[in-house]
């Protein structure tokens, strides 16, 4: 039986205070995430920049030459295929870096858990031994996480045609049709949060307790079938936390710049830069948490110190 969503947490929080510096690392491992879509960014604004001047030389009268240069570039193939491979290039190793940093924070995190803390030593056995079974547990949640996806839009489409069909039907198919459009919105929510929860599970499974991808399935769901509101209410605490501490951060920084409005762009550089880290920073620890939650709740504590 998974324990309560109170004892996942403190299970989390006893793992983060041993091995906290997971959350300097989840830091590093985020901005390093972001950088990876840099390059398509900057390919695509030069070679805008480079058609838009190419044509001022070539036509310095006209005043559309700019744009027409622009359009240009834009319907090129080789734009669509240097900016277009450069950003899925970008997302494949984001993505296997994610996987990375999952495969090794996970298995310290587990047996922080159990008592047995392992440090950096664990993240790096746990990242060498164990990195192609979370690939392979990540793209299956990643395939529950795109169904659920599809899901919620099949159920938002069908209530939106159903709404307008029976707009015209008079007040006696009102009631039915009203039940029917309140249990696909409800369904469009629930199932895609269930699915990217189970996915969360799936992968810690295979991280913690070195499961492949078709027995991490079967026991994440047979543990979110005995406690599935815990595993929800897991995931909307820790979305709505994080967003929360996004937000709170943006609106401290807005109150503490706001009386500098006048202050050069370069002065208020330094103190936006610190203000990003430090939402970036809370994200990483709440994320880490959320990670901690699910390890608690998808392997259990007896799962967690046999595996320790």
């Amino acid at each position: 039986m998974p324990p309560t969503l109170g004892g996942a947490i403190r299970l989390s929080i006893r793992a983060f205070r041993r091995e906290a510096w997971l959350s300097a690392l989840g830091l590093l491992v985020a901005g390093l995430r972001r950088m990876l879509g840099w390059p398509a960014v900057v390919a695509a604004a030069a070679l805008l920049l480079r058609g838009a001047a190419e044509a001022v030389l070539h036509a310095p009268g006209r005043l559309s030459a700019p744009l027409d240069g622009l359009l240009a570039v834009l319907a090129a193939p080789r734009f669509l295929g240097v900016v277009g491979g450069l950003w899925l290039a970008g997302v494949v190793t984001a993505g296997a870096l994610r996987v990375a940093w999952l495969s090794g924070a996970l298995p310290v995190l587990g047996a922080a858990m159990a008592g047995f803390p392992r440090g950096s030593a664990g993240f790096t056995a746990g990242l060498a031994g164990g990195f192609f079974r979370v690939l392979a547990a990540a793209l299956l949640g990643f395939v529950l996480e795109l169904s659920g996806t599809l899901f919620a839009a099949t159920m938002f489409l069908g209530a939106f045609l159903v709404g307008v069909r029976s707009s015209g039907g008079g007040s006696a198919a009102s009631v039915p049709v009203a039940a029917l459009t309140a249990l696909a919105l409800t369904l469009a929510l629930a199932v895609p949060a269930a699915l990217s929860v189970a996915a969360d599970a799936v992968v810690a499974r295979a991280a913690v307790r070195g499961e492949g991808p078709a027995a991490a399935l079967a026991g994440a769901t047979r543990r979110f079938l005995q406690r599935p509101g815990t595993f929800l209410l897991g995931g909307m605490v820790f979305g709505l936390a994080i967003l929360a501490g996004r937000l709170a951060v943006s609106a401290f920084g807005t109150l503490a710049t706001g009386f500098a409005t006048r202050a050069p762009a370069i002065v208020l550089l330094g103190p936006e830069l610190m203000l990003s880290v430090l939402a970036a920073f809370v994200v990483a620890a709440l994320e880490l948490l959320w990670l901690g939650t699910v390890v608690a709740l998808a392997c259990g504590e007896d799962g967690i110190r046999r595996k320790a």
